[in-house]
């Protein structure tokens, strides 16, 4: 399953080893989910999209919403 190989490329990254040392061939799925794991690319915070109860218009838990956070006295 592609989420065991995912998680060996973070296992890699999280023991130290090489990006290079990905046993995958080049070109396959297998590889790049190795490299997703590996760069974390899919956890980055950045790009990861709000849950959609958030993002609906209206919902208490929507962003626009929100209350802004209080600023401190300066």
């Amino acid at each position: 399953m592609l989420m065991d190989i995912v998680k060996q490329g973070a296992r890699a990254r999280s023991v130290g080893r090489p990006r290079d040392a990905c046993p995958y061939p080049g070109e396959s799925r297998e590889r790049r989910a190795w490299f997703e794991g590996y760069d974390g690319s899919s956890w980055a915070v950045a790009t990861r999209m709000p849950h959609p109860a958030r993002m609906l218009p209206g919902s208490p838990l929507c962003d626009a919403n929100a209350a802004p956070d209080p600023v401190s006295p300066a």
